[in-house]
């Protein structure tokens, strides 16, 4: 059987031109977190696609680099196809394009991802100079595991039940606007009080703040509803039962009655510690 995979060295369409889609990732709050490679390459380029060129214009600015030679190009969720077609004709001309974001990776939460796949099929290089990345940033700070984690961009203003209901055992990452977060917070704490929740607030920039708290402990006092936020949930995963182990120690609390017996059959049910389940027993007596 004949397979599709390709393995590809760089470039995807080396028998013909070299010019690609470069992917520039800019800092999320910190100017002084912008790389090396990225800055030579908001120097030299000729085109960007960029959410809003007039922001992006006056951070070039910023850096001291002029916009005289550049063509700032307007791409965002709503660009039509036309602009695809740009963006080829500009690469079959042998141009180099690059695609910013208004902060952080063009790829998260931005519209990179169809011009990105578009141009993958049609057999483009595509590259990246990669750069701060706030899920990423707000990952490190929340202590909270690492592994799995997943990243669902912003809370659904709708379906939200059934959203939550997706979320599974792991860490997991989502973005806020400022006008809903308290909002956002109250249900996600009372639909899991004993998820470990960090809320990362303006990252990078100077009033950068981290609160970390357990569901049921929310206070939306402690929170000032102002900059950007992303909410960090790790949700702890339960054990499934070991069936024929289930059904011995069953057995056994039948046999022998006693709470050290039916504190083993409700560990294992619940996926606990026997002894923090032995002791909430007796404590409870």
């Amino acid at each position: 059987m004949e397979s599709s995979a390709r393995l590809v060295y760089g470039a995807t369409n080396l028998g013909e031109n070299l010019a690609k889609l470069v992917l520039v990732g800019l800092p999320i709050g910190n100017k002084e977190d912008l790389t090396a490679r990225a800055l030579h390459a908001l120097e030299v380029g000729k085109y960007f696609l960029a959410e809003d060129t007039r922001s992006f214009g006056l951070f070039l600015k910023l850096l001291g680099i002029s916009t005289d030679n550049k063509t700032l190009i307007s791409f965002h969720d709503f660009s039509s196809n036309k602009k695809f077609t740009q963006v080829e004709r500009l690469l079959n001309g042998g141009e180099d394009v690059y695609l910013v974001s208004e902060a952080g990776s063009p790829i998260i939460s931005d519209p990179a991802f169809p011009l990105v796949r578009h141009l993958i099929e049609k057999e483009y290089e595509i590259d990246t100079l990669p750069g701060v990345s706030s899920p990423i940033v707000a990952l490190e700070l929340s202590g909270l595991p690492p592994h799995p984690f997943s990243f669902h961009g912003f809370f659904p203003r709708e379906k939200r039940d059934k959203f939550m209901s997706s979320l599974g055992p792991g860490t997991h990452i989502i973005f806020e606007s400022p006008h809903r977060i308290l909002d956002a917070l109250a249900v996600l704490t009372k639909a899991f009080p004993e998820g470990e929740f960090c809320v990362c607030r303006e990252l990078t920039k100077k009033f950068q703040s981290t609160y970390r708290f357990r569901g049921e402990n929310f206070a939306s006092d402690d929170i000032r509803a102002q900059g950007e936020f992303i909410i960090v949930l790790h949700l702890r995963g339960t054990k499934s039962p070991d069936g024929p182990k289930l059904k011995k120690l069953a057995q056994d609390f039948l046999d022998k009655g006693g709470k050290k017996a039916l504190a083993k059959v409700l560990a294992e049910i619940l996926g606990e510690d026997v002894k923090k389940i032995y002791a909430g027993m007796t404590r409870d007596a």
